[in-house]
């Protein structure tokens, strides 16, 4: 799966958090912040790391979440741990 696939698949997700908790589509970019720029909680960000792990066959380590903060962070994130388990 390439990098662009895995990106819509996680804007794909986060739009129907957002929906789910009344968030502004428009809020929702690439390199928007989950927290600060879109109003995602801590519940939702859970619930993209599970979907995330599920549905890319991945076990991403907690040590990561920090760094998940954008559809971009969270698209290089998951493409490291694709790689690092097909080789």
């Amino acid at each position: 799966m390439n990098q662009e696939a895995i990106k819509e698949a996680i804007r794909e997700l986060i739009t129907d958090i957002a929906e789910d908790m009344d968030i502004d589509e428009a809020t929702i970019t690439d390199d928007a912040h989950f927290i600060e720029d879109m109003g995602l909680d801590s519940m939702a960000l859970l619930e993209v790391l599970a979907t995330m792990e599920k549905k890319f066959g991945v076990s991403i380590p907690e040590s990561e979440f920090p760094n998940i903060t954008s559809i971009t962070k969270c698209t290089e994130t998951v493409d490291k741990y694709i790689k690092e388990k097909n080789t």
